[in-house]
């Protein structure tokens, strides 16, 4: 595992009374939280005190089954981390509403919820609500959350009236114990030494863009960053409790072994599914969902990765090295960025075509199982991926035939 440092700030700001705000830092298990309590809801620190203490109950667990697999190179691996994530906090979703219905049937407490577990390379996210999580690398900073929210999904719709959106900016579309069930986003990300994650509530994004948060990243560090960008949203208004938790990516523990050699980290592998037409119109954060479900596969000089009559389950993205595909007479050599295979993500079938690697060569793999689950759970991304996959087909099928169809 790598080392991690982390710091944390909690804040009323200039108006609230109380802090609805929770937040957990574990540095040892590598599990943090930041759960806002909804605003206008009756005791929504109970809501989010409640998350923290069920996700700090639970992090001695959750942090030895990470440690033990291979998340990066493992499909398996990831999916059984995501499994009890996911299940733990569908579940403490479950005990808020119950919570929330004793202290008002009609205006139940609820919380947001980002949670960040991190293992060896990566970090899983599991995200409902408004608050958010950002990666700094560099002199960069990118989104990876996006906010569940009424004025998001006006923008979706392509409503530009900002007077409308800003109206509805705070009115949640998923919340933890808002509902039985909640949809949680579930993101992975690979990391590399000298990342910096933050996670905050919108008492500080509310006041502080993207690039305003980078500025403050360039030229502070740690605590003193935190209070630095908490003290100037509460002098820009501060309506509403601050809380945010900085985590800083260190070099690896000493005498530990990395599981694996990394080989295309998440911005990587997000910049080169952005180049292919299967994606195309995906924002950064929408790609980062897709990653979830893509896996590295490295295929020696000569080795098959597919072959005529073999059952196809999976489209394969070729992210390093050469691969060789023969279709019939025609052989055509592929190199990073190309595809095939996408017939697989419609149904199973025998392949009619051949791949081998044409020295190492590194596939992303998407399994058609996890993509027909994503386009199914999440019908924004969805729409976009079957729309381009028909498409993509389409334009195949008139290099055919050489003619429109």
């Amino acid at each position: 595992m790598m080392r991690v440092t982390a710091w944390s700030v909690t804040d009323l700001g200039n108006v609230r009374e109380n802090n609805e705000d929770s937040f957990l830092v574990d540095a040892e298990h590598g599990v943090f939280v930041v759960a806002d309590g909804v605003g206008g809801s009756e005791a929504g620190e109970v809501a989010s005190g409640h998350l923290v203490d069920r996700m700090r109950g639970c992090s001695a667990e959750l942090s030895k089954m990470v440690q033990t697999c291979d998340p990066v190179g493992n499909r398996d691996d990831r999916e059984r981390v995501f499994e009890k994530l996911l299940t733990l906090i569908q579940d403490i979703n479950g005990e808020v509403f119950e919570i929330g219905k004793e202290i008002s049937a009609t205006n139940p407490s609820a919380t947001t919820c980002d949670c960040l577990l991190l293992g060896d390379n990566a970090a899983f996210i599991a995200h409902v609500g408004d608050s958010r999580v950002y990666l700094f690398r560099g002199e960069e900073i990118f989104r990876i959350t996006e906010d569940h929210t009424f004025a998001e999904q006006l923008k979706r719709e392509n409503v530009t009236d900002e007077r409308v959106i800003d109206k509805f900016r705070n009115v949640l579309t998923r919340s933890i114990g808002g509902r039985p069930q909640v949809d949680i986003d579930a993101l992975f990300i690979d990391l590399q030494v000298g990342d910096r994650i933050m996670m905050c509530s919108d008492g500080l994004t509310d006041y502080l863009s993207g690039p305003e948060l980078l500025e403050y990243a360039t030229r502070l560090t740690g605590q003193q960053m935190l209070d630095a960008l908490t003290q100037e949203a509460k002098d820009r208004g501060g309506h509403d409790n601050i809380t945010a938790v900085l985590i800083s990516v260190g070099s690896r523990i000493e005498n530990q072994v990395p599981t694996r050699d990394q080989s295309l980290d998440t911005l990587r592998q997000a910049d080169i599914l952005g180049q292919i037409s299967l994606f195309k119109g995906l924002s950064l954060r929408e790609l980062i969902k897709v990653l979830r479900i893509v896996y590295e596969r490295t295929y020696a000089d000569g080795e098959v990765i597919i072959e005529p009559g073999q059952t196809g389950d999976c489209l394969y993205i070729v992210g390093d090295g050469k691969v060789n595909l023969t279709i019939g007479d025609d052989t055509r050599s592929l190199e990073m960025g190309r595809h095939f295979g996408e017939l697989a993500l419609i149904r199973s079938g025998a392949r009619q075509s051949k791949a081998v690697a044409d020295g190492e060569a590194l596939m992303l793999v998407v399994p058609a199982e996890k993509f027909r689950d994503l386009v199914s759970s999440d019908p924004a991304v969805g729409n976009i991926l079957l729309w381009n996959l028909l498409a993509s087909l389409a334009d195949e099928l008139h290099a055919i035939r050489g003619r429109d169809i």
